[in-house]
């Protein structure tokens, strides 16, 4: 069924914008109903970006061994590292 098939690109995809941004992606600041079609249902997994923390991220990344990539986009500062835009 379509409900078991994963499609894995062969090379990593990542969005315009900061680290926060791929972290998050696709998840939306806001949610416009009127962009979808009628009968579509939203998923809250859209609305991530407003319950998520900048701490809440950091944990995320040190769970996976990744704290140090926001340090490095932040000159040391890992919270400043989330908002900068760079080539990921």
């Amino acid at each position: 069924s379509d409900e078991d098939v994963y499609f894995l690109p062969q090379r990593p995809y990542c969005a315009l914008g900061s680290l926060k941004d791929q972290l998050l992606y696709p998840s939306f600041d806001e949610v416009n109903p009127e962009d979808y079609p009628e009968g579509h249902r939203l998923s809250k997994s859209h609305l991530l970006r407003q319950s998520l923390t900048d701490q809440d991220l950091l944990d995320v990344l040190d769970e996976v061994d990744l704290s140090e990539l926001a340090a490095r986009a932040g000159d040391g500062d890992k919270v400043k590292g989330l908002y900068p835009e760079l080539d990921w």
